[in-house]
């Protein structure tokens, strides 16, 4: 392969790490506004005031929490998996089924970034507002197509990176991050 190529793609992938890497702020910033809101709705209770908005918040606020994060803690390799077969497989051969569960993750990511972009461009289209308070979804829904897009880009990179350790072993960073989809 040629060796721009190969510096573009080892480029790309450790672009989408660092990506990546800064929803773990993303998160971070979530926790803190839950816990703000959550406090917020108890002391608004004790106080007996009445206040409706908090709890769809809190809703909507842990879609960002699930979903944005998830290609960081891919990055991370900080998931629940299942090592049933990988165990037994060693140094070419893991390498190759990490490469096509990468590719085949990369395919799942990109078709639940279709789905649920198709159902993120109807909520814009009618403006659909939560049911008490009327707090716009749309933006909570695109997150989500947001969050596979990073998914899919972490999985691209973790395809690049096995493929390059199966083509040049000498160079590889013994970076141990296997995808999440193990077979």
């Amino acid at each position: 392969m040629n060796s721009v190529m190969i510096k573009a793609l080892d480029g790309f992938a450790s672009g989408v790490r660092k990506l990546n890497d800064a929803m773990q702020y993303v998160g971070i910033a979530a926790i803190c506004v839950i816990s703000v809101v959550a406090l917020y709705n108890v002391g608004t209770r004790i106080l007996n005031i009445p206040v409706s908005w908090p709890l769809e918040f809190l809703e909507l606020v842990q879609v960002v929490l699930a979903y944005l994060p998830i290609a960081y803690v891919l990055n991370r390799n900080a998931h629940v998996r299942m090592d049933l077969m990988t165990e037994l497989l060693h140094g070419r051969r893991k390498l190759m089924l990490r490469v096509i569960s990468s590719l085949l993750g990369v395919c799942l990511s990109l078709l639940l970034c279709y789905a649920t972009s198709q159902s993120a461009l109807a909520s814009v289209r009618m403006k659909e507002g939560s049911v008490l308070t009327s707090i716009p979804i749309y933006p909570f829904k695109i997150v989500v197509t947001v969050g596979f897009v990073l998914l899919a880009l972490q999985f691209a990179g973790h395809a690049w990176e096995s493929f390059r350790s199966l083509l040049f072993p000498s160079t590889d960073t013994g970076n141990d991050s296997s995808p999440v989809v193990h077979i």
